[in-house]
């Protein structure tokens, strides 16, 4: 019996008693508890608890610390658990830097193991679909729709076509994550665009399935792990030597699985792609023969998956890009690194609680007097442009993956 087997057998016995073993992996996340020193800032800096008051969400302290120290009793922070986006802000100005965020996750899986009763409905439904589909959405029913809609997107924003590639030992797997590859379809064709302007040589998967992220969050250990272990060997399969995704989620998930698992191949998010390995010089350079001769005001919304679960620095290489285009003119929003709500899978079921977060970044937002936000995450994009809809706003929202593609000039 090996050791995975050896861990089945050992879940499954204790299940009878409402306990699950933590996996190896999770130790170091459970054990950090004990540093927590209850200084109170984790709650005095959650955006959650700042949007919606601590008697609704009572804070990152209290699910992860007081409510956590029971095992077989995790569900009793059922109807707080749920509700924190995961953006790590609290980690991030923890002094004892006690990882809330995956000991919710942890607190989580928990839950769905023993009391699956307590999971919001709207999480068993995305269950259920990546169950059924390995995708996070359900998918297309009819391709030829899906690829005329695919079009119609790409015309009226003016990006050219360029055709998928599935081949092994290409230099790069480009992975859109599954809003860009069922949703966000845009985002996947610009991205294309750019790797293709560079001379990138490129695949996609042949089968496209989710990375684990969505699984993870909602608590489904199980599927994430299998999710997770089916990538590795596609990836693997395809012999790529790097990753590069367009979703802030996948990109700090992703990596996370590659450190953990052993993949030996690094992650990019795109702008890490363009700022270290096709460089701002040659960026610089394409950008003078832009074609687009027009005058933008934008803002900059800052993903937390990149912030905080990634690197600050991929931000950094986000404003360096954009000072390097043509008639691009950037003013900061006061709130640009705040979560947008849409994290955590809150908004698959408390969109009161999602658009309450949200509301300091359209806030702050409509003072600027910029014309357009840009993100690099369509999570992000899809938020906040649904929350300026609502409030009446002509704020216009970019995936900023799409912002560039428009951007480059036609190749020769």
């Amino acid at each position: 019996m090996n050791e995975d087997e050896a861990y089945e057998y050992v879940k499954s016995t204790l299940k009878k008693e409402m306990i699950t073993p933590y996996h190896r992996d999770e130790l170091d996340i459970i054990n950090s508890i004990g540093s927590c020193i209850n200084c109170g800032l984790c709650i005095n800096h959650c955006p959650v608890v700042a949007s919606v008051g601590i008697n609704k969400f009572s804070g990152p302290r209290s699910i992860a610390v007081e409510l956590s120290r029971s095992p077989p009793e995790y569900w009793s922070t059922a109807d707080k658990v749920y509700l924190c986006t995961g953006c790590g802000t609290c980690r991030e100005v923890c002094p004892k830097n006690v990882n809330i965020p995956e000991i919710v996750n942890a607190i989580r899986s928990r839950i769905l193991d023993h009391r699956p009763d307590l999971v919001p409905k709207g999480l068993m439904l995305v269950k259920e679909t990546i169950t059924k589909y390995s995708l996070a959405f359900e998918p297309w029913e009819d391709k030829l729709e899906k690829e005329e809609s695919r079009d119609m997107r790409r015309e009226r924003l003016g990006l050219r076509f360029v055709p998928d590639r599935v081949k092994e030992n290409a230099e790069v797997l480009f992975y859109p994550g599954c809003q860009a590859e069922e949703r966000a379809q845009e985002v996947r064709e610009a991205a294309k665009v750019i790797l293709d302007y560079f001379d990138v040589d490129f695949t996609l998967l042949d089968e496209f399935s989710c990375c684990s992220l969505p699984s993870h969050l909602m608590g489904d250990a199980t599927t994430a792990r299998d999710l997770a272990k089916r990538l590795k060997k596609k990836v693997k399969k395809l012999g790529v030597k790097k990753v590069v995704t367009t979703c802030a989620g996948c990109t700090s998930n992703l990596a996370d699985l590659a450190d953990r698992d052993n993949w030996g191949v690094p992650t990019y998010h795109l702008l890490e792609f363009l700022a270290e390995v096709i460089g701002f010089d040659r960026f610089a350079k394409a950008m003078q023969g832009s074609n687009s001769s027009e005058q933008v005001h934008v803002s900059v919304h800052d993903p937390c998956h990149l912030i905080r679960h990634t690197s600050r620095q991929v931000m950094d290489h986000a404003l360096t890009i954009l000072s390097l285009m043509p008639g691009v003119r950037v003013t900061a929003s006061e709130a640009h690194d705040s979560c947008c709500g849409g994290g955590g899978m809150v908004s698959y079921h408390s969109g009161d609680v999602a658009d309450a977060v949200v509301a300091e970044n359209i806030s702050a937002l409509k003072k600027t007097g910029a014309d357009r936000l840009v993100t690099p995450c369509p999570l992000c994009t899809a938020q906040i442009e649904n929350n300026l809809f609502k409030s009446g706003s002509t704020i216009e929202v970019d995936d900023l993956t799409v912002f560039i593609a428009q951007r480059l000039p036609d190749k020769e």
